[in-house]
C-alpha cells in the first residue's frame, strides 16, 4: 500500500497551525522539535514513495475546483508524482529537516522561536504543493505560498534582533537593522509579484491553446497538436519571465542578494534547496512545450549564462560572509538555467541536486561562524577561524571544494556536465560557463581565506565552536557534498549516467555526441578553471591584496544594478508620489477650507439641538419675542 501523496505538504501545515494556533502549548523549544518532526516524517514517507514507486508516474487528485464550471477538468486538487517531483520532495524534506535541526540550537534564544518554526513549516508545505502539482494552477498555489513564506522569513527581524535592549545606541541601531530587514522582505516580495505576472500570462495563454491546465493531460496534448509556433514561443517566454523572479535570474536579480537579510538557517533554506530552484523545476517540468519553442529555450540559455557571469562578478569583492554566498547562489542558478535553456535538463537537475548541498552547507557554516563571533557578518573582521572552530571547519572547506568544482567533490561532477553540453550548444555559452567556473572558485577561495585562514581580525576574545546539535547537519551536509557526484559519473570517467538513467524517465536527457578525447579535454579545463581559481586567490591572500583588484569597486556595488534600477525606476516613481502627495494636500486643503466655512453657520445652530428642552424653551421664547416684536414695530411705522 501505497503512502498517499497528500500527507507529504498536509504534516508540515498541520505543524504550522499547531504552532501559530496554540503557541502556548509549546514551550521552550518544544515548538522547533515539533516542526522538525514533521519535515523529517515528511522526509521518511518521501523515501518510501520513492523505494515504492515504478517507472511510470502516479496522479492522485482529491478534489476538483469549482465543479460546475467549464473549467473543472483544469482546475484539480490533485498530485502528480514522477521521478523528478519524487528527487524534488526527497531534497525539499531531507535538507529541510537538516536546516530546522539546525535552527533548533542556533534560534534557541530568540524571543520568537515558535513563530519562526511555524514559518518555516509553512515554507516546506507551500514548496511541496509546488513540485508536487498536477497542474500548473495549483502550481501557482504553492509558488504564491512559497513567496508569502519568504516575505515573513526574509524580515523575520523586522523590529531588530535588540529591540528591547536598554542601551539606546544599541536599541536605535536594531531599529535600523529592522528596516533594512523590512525593506528586503518588501522588495522581495514586489520583485516576484513581476514574475508572477509572467507566470499567469503563460498560464493563460497555454490554456488558450490546448485547452487544459493539467500537466500529464498536456503534454499527450502538446503531442498530436496543430498549434502555431508563435503561439507557443510566447507561453514558454510568459513563464520564463515568472522562473526569472522566482529565481533571481537577470533583470530581477536584485532581491535574491538582499534576502540573507533574514536568519541564517533561512539564507540556506531560501538559497539552497527550495524557493529560489523553483524557476528551473518550472522550465524542466514544461520541458514538452521548451522543446517546441527554440527562441524561448534561447533566452533561458542566455539569461541563465549572463546571470551567472554577473553573479560571479559581484561576489569577487563582496564583504559579508552570506552576501559572498548569496551572489554565489544567483550565479550558480545561472549555470542551471544555462543547462536547461539549451535542452541539458538532467545536467541542470542535477546541478540544483549537488548545490542544495553544498550551498546549505556553506551557509549553516558562516552562520555557526556569525553564532560565534556575536553576529559579526564582515570578513574583514574574522580571520583564523579554523582555530577556534576546526570542524566547521573541515564541513566549509568541504563545501568550497566541491563549489570550486574540485575532483572528486559533486560540483566537479554536475558543472563538468553543463560545460560539456554548452560546448556542444554554443561557444559563446561555454566560454562563458568556464570563465565562470574560474571565478567562482576564486571568489569562494577568497572566503574561504578570509575566514578561516591567516591571523584572527575580530573583536570577541572567544569564539566557539559550534554545538552539538549544529554539527550533526555539518557533517551530514558536507558527506553529501562530497560524494553526491558519483550518482551520475559519466561513462568516460568508468561511470553509467545513473543519476541521467533515473530522471530520463520524466524528462529528456541529453546524450553528448563528442568524442571521449573532446570529453577530457573538456574536463580537464574545467577542472584547471577551479584549480586556477583558487590557487589565484591564495597567491592573493599571501599578498594581502584580497580585498583589491580592477573589479574591486564595481564588484562591492553588485555593478551597480540597483543605483540603475534606482535611478531609473525608484526614484522616478518617489518623485511622482510626492508630487501627487503635494497636490493631493494641496487640493484638499482647499477643500478643507470651503468645507470649514460651508459647515461653520450650521455648526453655530447645531448648538441649539443639544436635547434639552430649557434649551428649546428658551429658543421659543426668543423667537416669540422677536415675532411680537416685528409685529410691534410695523403696527407703529403704519400708524406713522
Amino acid at each position: 500500500m501505497r503512502v498517499p501523496l497528500y500527507l507529504l505538504p498536509l504534516l508540515p501545515l498541520i505543524g504550522f497551525a499547531l504552532l501559530m494556533l496554540f503557541p502556548r502549548l509549546f514551550p521552550g523549544k518544544t515548538g522547533g522539535w515539533l516542526a522538525s518532526g514533521t519535515v523529517l516524517a515528511s522526509f521518511v514517507i518521501a523515501v518510501m514513495r520513492y523505494l515504492g514507486q515504478g517507472d511510470e508516474p502516479a496522479r492522485e487528485v482529491l478534489w476538483t475546483w469549482l465543479p460546475n464550471m467549464a473549467l473543472n477538468a483544469n482546475l484539480s486538487v490533485g498530485f502528480w508524482y514522477d521521478q523528478l517531483s519524487a528527487l524534488m520532495a526527497l531534497i525539499i524534506t531531507g535538507v529541510g529537516f537538516l536546516i530546522h535541526l539546525y535552527s533548533v540550537s542556533y534560534m534557541g534564544h530568540d524571543r520568537q522561536f515558535t513563530r519562526f518554526f511555524a514559518f518555516l513549516n509553512f515554507f516546506v508545505a507551500m514548496m511541496l504543493i509546488l513540485v508536487l502539482a498536477d497542474s500548473y494552477p495549483l502550481m501557482f498555489v504553492g509558488w504564491e505560498g512559497v513567496g508569502m513564506a519568504s516575505y515573513l522569513l526574509i524580515g523575520f527581524w523586522f523590529s531588530g534582533r535588540n529591540s528591547e535592549a536598554s542601551d539606546k545606541d544599541i536599541r536605535e541601531a536594531s531599529d535600523r537593522e529592522g528596516v533594512a530587514n523590512s525593506n528586503a522582505a518588501r522588495k522581495a516580495f514586489i520583485m516576484n509579484r513581476i514574475g508572477d505576472l509572467g507566470f499567469m500570462l503563460g498560464m493563460f495563454l497555454i490554456y488558450r491553446l490546448y485547452g487544459t491546465l493539467v500537466i500529464p493531460e498536456l503534454a499527450e496534448r502538446v503531442e498530436g497538436a496543430q498549434v502555431a509556433l508563435a503561439g507557443i514561443e510566447l507561453a514558454c517566454l510568459f513563464l520564463l519571465v515568472g522562473a526569472v523572479g522566482k529565481s533571481g535570474q537577470l533583470p530581477l536579480t536584485t532581491w535574491l542578494p538582499d534576502a540573507m537579510a533574514g536568519p541564517t538557517p533561512v539564507s540556506a533554506l531560501i538559497h539552497a534547496a527550495t524557493m529560489v530552484t523553483a524557476g528551473v523545476y518550472l522550465i524542466a517540468r514544461s520541458h514538452f512545450l521548451y522543446d517546441l519553442a527554440p527562441t524561448a529555450s534561447t533566452w533561458v540559455a542566455w539569461v541563465g549564462g549572463l546571470t551567472a557571469l554577473y553573479g560571479a562578478l559581484s561576489a569577487l569583492n563582496q564583504h559579508d560572509i552570506k552576501k559572498i554566498l548569496a551572489y554565489s547562489t544567483v550565479s550558480q542558478l545561472g549555470y542551471m538555467f544555462l543547462a536547461v535553456g539549451i535542452g541539458a535538463y538532467s545536467a541542470g537537475v542535477f546541478h540544483l541536486l549537488t548545490h542544495a548541498f553544498f550551498k546549505a552547507l556553506l551557509f549553516l557554516s558562516a552562520g555557526a561562524v556569525i553564532h560565534a563571533l556575536h553576529e559579526e557578518q564582515d570578513v574583514r573582521r574574522m580571520g583564523g577561524m579554523r582555530k577556534f572552530m576546526p570542524f566547521t571547519h573541515i564541513t566549509a572547506l568541504m563545501g568550497v571544494l566541491a563549489i570550486a568544482g574540485i575532483p572528486i567533490w559533486s560540483g566537479f561532477f554536475s558543472k563538468d556536465a553543463i560545460l560539456a553540453s554548452a560546448f556542444e550548444a554554443s561557444p559563446f555559452l561555454y566560454v562563458i560557463g568556464l570563465g565562470v567556473a574560474f571565478l567562482t572558485a576564486y571568489y569562494m577561495g577568497r572566503w574561504y581565506f578570509l575566514v578561516w585562514r591567516g591571523e584572527y581580525r575580530g573583536n570577541v576574545a572567544h569564539p566557539h565552536e559550534a554545538d552539538g546539535l549544529m554539527k550533526v547537519p555539518l557533517g551530514i551536509l558536507a558527506a553529501l557534498a562530497t560524494f553526491a557526484g558519483f550518482l551520475n559519473v559519466p561513462t568516460f570517467l568508468g561511470g553509467g549516467h545513473a543519476f541521467d538513467d533515473y530522471l530520463g524517465r520524466a524528462i529528456p536527457v541529453h546524450a553528448h555526441e563528442i568524442p571521449v578525447s573532446t570529453e577530457w579535454l573538456l574536463t580537464i579545463l574545467a577542472v584547471a578553471a577551479g584549480v586556477g581559481g583558487l590557487l589565484w586567490a591564495y597567491s592573493e591572500h599571501r599578498r594581502r591584496t584580497l580585498a583589491s583588484g580592477p573589479l574591486g569597486a564595481a564588484s562591492t556595488n553588485a555593478l551597480y544594478l540597483d543605483r540603475v534600477y534606482d535611478g531609473l525606476v525608484a526614484a522616478p516613481s518617489r518623485a511622482l508620489a510626492a508630487g501627487l502627495d503635494a497636490v493631493d494636500r494641496g487640493v484638499d486643503g482647499t477643500l478643507s477650507g470651503v468645507a470649514r466655512n460651508s459647515a461653520a453657520p450650521g455648526g453655530l445652530f447645531s448648538r441649539w439641538q443639544n436635547g434639552f428642552v430649557r434649551t428649546y424653551a428658551v429658543s421659543m421664547l426668543l423667537g416669540t419675542a422677536l415675532l411680537l416684536g416685528y409685529w410691534a414695530l410695523r403696527t407703529i411705522g403704519g400708524g406713522a
